[in-house]
């Protein structure tokens, strides 16, 4: 499994832009084979900065994400909205346990 932690920071005054992207974005990643869950949340501190949580079942899959024409266009899009570059981090984890499991 693959997790991506992407955070991005707006202008206020672009924040109904940037949650559309993210909206659409949001939607369109979950219908793609290989995404287990997509989210974006805004932070409780800040409310023009977002945080995504990606999780996906390998490498593979999150490579055929990046591949997507959706992925592309909100690329551009976001190049318009934010106010610095956003921040990402990829995590590969090798087994999961719960507790009580």
């Amino acid at each position: 499994m693959v997790i991506v932690i992407g955070r991005v920071r707006c202008q206020p005054a672009e924040r109904e832009a940037l949650e559309g992207l993210l909206a659409t974005m949001q939607e369109r990643s979950r219908l793609e084979a290989g995404c287990i869950s997509y989210g974006f949340y805004q932070s409780i501190e800040d409310d023009t900065e977002y945080v995504a949580v990606e999780e996906w079942e390998s490498q593979n899959a999150l490579d055929r994400h990046f591949q997507q024409p959706h992925l592309i266009e909100f690329s551009a899009g976001l190049a318009k909205t934010v106010s610095a570059a956003p921040t990402v981090a990829f995590h590969e984890v090798a087994g999961t346990t719960s507790p009580g499991a």
